[in-house]
């Protein structure tokens, strides 16, 4: 359930992030504009990946959505280590960010489920 889920946000991050690196290198877009649309593009990704968990579950999209964020976040964090970030109040926000986006996707994902049926 959650692999799947992880499998759409990873493609939609790297996809979405590849063109928007590729329209940067060529300075189509600039600087700020940048900044702006990574953050649209991890939102949507992530609550795509939310819509797919939500879909899969039976019931509690909420609650799906809120473990697939922190799943996320957990990965997020690890890269963190890895690459020796500090934390800061916008990376807090960031997380943030995720877990509404995700839990949102998820109860979208949950509700269209529901409708179909």
């Amino acid at each position: 359930m959650f692999l799947k889920g992880l499998i759409f946000t990873s493609v939609g991050l790297l996809g979405l992030t590849l063109i928007l690196t590729v329209l940067h290198y060529f300075n189509l877009i600039n600087d700020k504009a940048v900044e702006v649309i990574k953050l649209i593009i991890s939102i949507t990704s992530i609550s795509v990946g939310g819509f797919v968990v939500g879909a899969s579950c039976e019931k509690k999209g909420w609650l799906s959505g809120l473990k697939f964020a922190f799943i996320i976040i957990l990965i997020f964090v690890l890269f963190t280590f890895i690459f020796r970030i500090g934390f800061n109040f916008k990376t807090f926000i960031y997380y943030l960010i995720i877990i509404a986006s995700s839990t949102i996707g998820s109860m979208i994902g949950i509700s269209t489920k529901i409708n179909e049926k």
